[in-house]
């Protein structure tokens, strides 16, 4: 029987986020479940190829963007896809982790 644990091992926020994907036309996004591994793009857009890395701007409720490089994870048809952080600078982080232990401190995360 398979074990289907939660195997994260971040603080996730639910989010929504507003968030782009730069590029020759910025991509509106609507990010859930951030955390400091990565997050959930909710999209009807087509989807990164898995593995694909590609940049990711992400407006935190603390007022600062997030920028950062993240690898497509996994699909979720018709729904979204799952993003791993790959490339984040310890500036970015650190506003990522303050941002996530305000929103920890008013109920908005969750283990």
């Amino acid at each position: 029987m398979a074990d289907f644990t939660n195997r994260r091992k971040n603080v996730r926020i639910v989010g929504p986020f507003d968030g782009s994907r730069p590029g020759l036309v910025d991509m509106p996004l609507q990010i859930y479940d951030l955390s400091v591994g990565g997050c959930f793009v909710n999209s009807v857009h087509q989807a990164p190829h898995r593995g694909q890395v590609f940049s990711i701007q992400i407006e935190l409720p603390t007022g600062e963007t997030l920028v950062a490089k993240g690898e497509m994870a996994f699909v979720r048809p018709g729904f979204g896809y799952g993003v791993k952080f790959c490339e984040l600078s310890d500036e970015n982080r650190v506003r990522l982790e303050s941002a996530i232990e305000m929103l920890q401190h008013s109920g908005a995360a969750r283990a």
